[in-house]
């Protein structure tokens, strides 16, 4: 397999060869950056915190999360294509660093899943039609209630291509009683019934205590901010995310950085972080 090397914070990754972060990042400066600055805003507040990283791919987030600080991050993946590049880089970030492998979402669920590798460094879970292997999925309560260190995280990223909604609705207790920051990928196009259930994780996060959302296009560029009273402005948002697709824009998903009440410090520090450059502080 061929491979290449590439710095994402203060680590040099090892990666697949067709892994796009590089070919994005020198096209469109902020993508996939955000969440750096997330995680140096919350260590501010939290300097012993935790993070949780659902999705973890090859270990880019992972590495973002400790751009500035070592963070003891727990990586969770279940693509095997991944795993001997996430075990290496996992190592190259810092010893604090835990892999679970593992696929997150709602175990309740019946449904029988099948693995579907993408060009360019992703893959997704989906529907396997007139049957096929049985991929287990766990709920991420009992995962944490198994990963010791990592019960409380005060920081979680997912990105699942399509099963975050999932995550989020099946993790609303979990929520409510630690309210860390959650930055996910909002992408309703990747599994049947996305809006609404789209909309849901939005409404099920306000369930949980969370009152300011920051959103970003899929470049990285910070769009907009919300309220947990703001639904009708989401509900609008996913309107130009169909509009994009029916006449082929550019804008296909958002990530959202969710903050509860007890971390609106953070949220206004976020916000502030990236507006400054335009407006000063």
């Amino acid at each position: 397999m061929q491979v290449k090397e590439y710095a994402v914070g203060r680590t040099t990754l090892l990666l697949p060869a067709d892994h796009a972060i590089d070919r994005y990042q020198a096209r469109w400066k902020r993508y996939d950056r955000a969440l750096g600055e997330i995680a140096r805003i919350v260590h501010e507040k939290y300097p012993d915190f935790t993070a949780i990283d659902i999705g973890a791919n090859v270990g880019d987030s992972a590495a973002l999360i400790s751009a500035y600080h070592d963070v003891p991050t727990l990586c969770i993946e279940g693509t095997e294509a991944f795993l001997p590049f996430l075990r290496e880089n996992a190592r190259r970030i810092h010893k604090h660093v835990a892999i679970e492998v593992a696929f997150v979402g709602d175990d309740a669920s019946a449904s029988t899943f099948g693995l579907q590798n993408n060009q360019m460094g992703s893959a997704k879970l989906v529907a396997a039609a007139g049957g096929g292997a049985q991929i287990e999925v766990k709920r991420l309560d009992a995962l944490l209630v198994d990963s010791a260190g990592f019960e409380r995280p005060r920081l979680i990223k997912i990105d699942t291509d399509g099963f975050d909604f999932q995550i989020i609705a099946s993790s609303v207790a979990l929520l409510s009683d630690i309210k860390p920051v959650v930055f996910y990928e909002y992408a309703p196009f990747e599994q049947p019934n996305g809006i609404a259930d789209g909309i849901r994780s939005f409404q099920a996060l306000v369930q949980a205590g969370y009152r300011h959302f920051v959103v970003y296009d899929n470049f990285g560029n910070f769009l907009v901010h919300l309220n947990n009273d703001d639904l009708d402005q989401f509900v609008d948002l996913n309107g130009y995310l169909c509009s994009n697709q029916v006449n082929g824009i550019a804008v296909h998903y958002f990530d959202l950085c969710a903050f509860s009440g007890q971390d609106a410090d953070l949220f206004y520090a976020l916000r502030r972080s990236e507006l400054a450059p335009y407006f000063g502080s």
